[in-house]
């Protein structure tokens, strides 16, 4: 009798429109420097790239540990993402590396900023931790050390100015997202 009404159940499910829709995952596009989030028609569509400065000197190795900041001119990003927004990216599967990091920015005096470390010992620049947005990476598909990834919010982010930012800072995706209206 119980399993009689499990089947039913199970049965009924279809005709009751509660059908498990099929995540949509794009392929690797042409273009591997560009990052990516997906438009409405699930098409993938390039984030504009903005050039960020920081007072770091980050192709020398730093003689003290230092605390500084990589600003973006400019008081908003001029694309707009839900708060759910995925981004997709390719990046290098080797030791060492990293992917570019989802950061947090603030706003200051016009611009958005970030916090950046120069450690001693070291070239480069590293983001505060308390300023990274940490996602939920997926590999999509992998050629050699490249691979192709999905970068998810945890979490639905929060209203406020956000980048993407490796090593190259010539090279820094942003977006906003906004407060959602009621």
């Amino acid at each position: 009798m119980l399993l009689t009404k499990f089947v039913l159940l199970a049965l009924s499910f279809p005709v009751m429109g509660i059908v498990a829709e099929q995540e949509f995952l794009p392929a690797p596009p042409a273009d591997h420097s560009l990052i990516y989030t997906l438009d409405p028609q699930n098409q993938l569509k390039a984030l504009p790239f903005e050039t960020a400065s920081t007072p770091l000197r980050t192709d020398q190795v730093a003689k003290s540990t230092s605390t500084s900041y990589v600003e973006l001119k400019g008081e908003h990003s001029a694309t707009v993402l839900p708060a759910t927004a995925r981004v997709y990216l390719f990046t290098n599967d080797r030791g060492g590396a990293h992917p570019p990091l989802l950061v947090w920015l603030t706003p200051h005096h016009g611009s958005r900023r970030v916090t950046a470390i120069a450690q001693r010992g070291l070239a480069g620049f590293a983001i505060s931790s308390a300023e990274i947005v940490r996602p939920i990476p997926r590999g999509l598909a992998k050629n050699g050390d490249e691979v192709f990834m999905e970068l998810r919010p945890r979490t639905s982010l929060m209203p406020g100015e956000y980048a993407i930012i490796g090593n190259d800072l010539t090279h820094v995706a942003t977006f906003r997202v906004l407060a959602a209206s009621n």
